[in-house]
């Protein structure tokens, strides 16, 4: 009876390559794209946790003032009031663990004094704006990994582009992890090519990757290129071949078994139009086709 092998994977962290887009076609060797496709999808999430936290903060402070005007109604107005203001420090205390930046107004980033500031001289707002790095802000609603990844990604993807597509399949997502490690460890650079080469070498395939999608997906995005299509020959009439047949047969001209000439293509008029031979027309006539 053959021994199941356990697996690989932990249930801690059974979610964690689910994160990711797919690991198949990284392996498969669509590297660029997949790294396009992981800073897209970093740069979304990024987008969804800032929207998610102004609108906590909005809601709660525009409930706890309605609240407050409201008291007068109703005293279960400022019951709600208390709960709402609650609600809006717990959303600025969460914002300022996770940005390290103190935002109580809502949709407002940045130096909550120096906004205060800015606001009361034109030049001075305009200048606060300008210095506004919409990336960085965003970068700074994600996870501390993912914030690094996210740095790591938006300025060096061609590096690790080239460091990925030097390794073998089966190991790249594994080499994109260490890659990312030791950018954190050495804060923004990267380690030598034969570090990296002579890490893998101790490094086996990873078992949990599907290879038979990883060779569907080669199969799919393998390039089709066609080309310029090949030159036709034809031969050339030799001329000794009709002298022979001449002393062979007997028959010359002037005797009484004249034998008429080959016609000959006739001569091309200055006014008759011109054969196109461009590649251009000849490839747009084939994709019609």
């Amino acid at each position: 009876m053959q021994q199941q092998i356990p697996m690989l994977g932990t249930k801690e962290t059974a979610l964690l390559r689910d994160d990711y887009p797919s690991i198949e076609y990284l392996e498969a060797g669509n590297t660029a794209s997949w790294l396009q496709e992981r800073q897209d999808q970093l740069l979304v999430r990024a987008k969804d946790e800032r929207n998610g936290m102004n609108l906590a903060k909005f809601i709660t402070l525009a409930t706890a003032a309605t609240g407050a005007v409201c008291y007068a109604t109703s005293p279960l107005a400022l019951l709600g009031a208390m709960v709402a203001l609650m609600g809006y420090l717990w959303s600025i205390v969460q914002d300022l663990n996770d940005t390290h930046q103190f935002a109580p107004i809502p949709f407002i980033r940045g130096d909550f004094f120096e906004f205060l500031s800015a606001m009361g001289d034109s030049v001075a707002r305009v200048e606060y704006f300008a210095n506004q790095n919409e990336i960085a802000d965003l970068m700074l609603h994600l996870e501390p990994m993912e914030k690094y990844e996210f740095a790591m990604l938006k300025q060096c993807s061609h590096v690790v582009c080239e460091y990925l597509n030097a390794v073998e399949p089966g190991k790249r997502f594994y080499a994109y992890r260490w890659l990312l490690d030791w950018f954190i460890q050495l804060r923004g650079q990267f380690p030598t090519r034969e570090q990296l080469s002579w890490h893998l070498a101790q490094v086996t395939i990873d078992p949990r990757v599907n290879y038979q999608q990883v060779t569907v997906i080669q199969e799919a995005i393998q390039p089709q290129n066609l080309g310029i299509p090949q030159a036709r020959f034809a031969q050339l009439p030799n001329p000794s071949v009709g002298a022979r047949f001449e002393e062979e047969t007997g028959h010359f001209p002037g005797s009484g078994g004249e034998i008429s000439p080959m016609p000959t293509a006739p001569m091309q008029s200055a006014s008759s139009p011109s054969v196109n031979t461009e590649i251009s027309t000849y490839t747009s006539k084939q994709k019609t086709d």
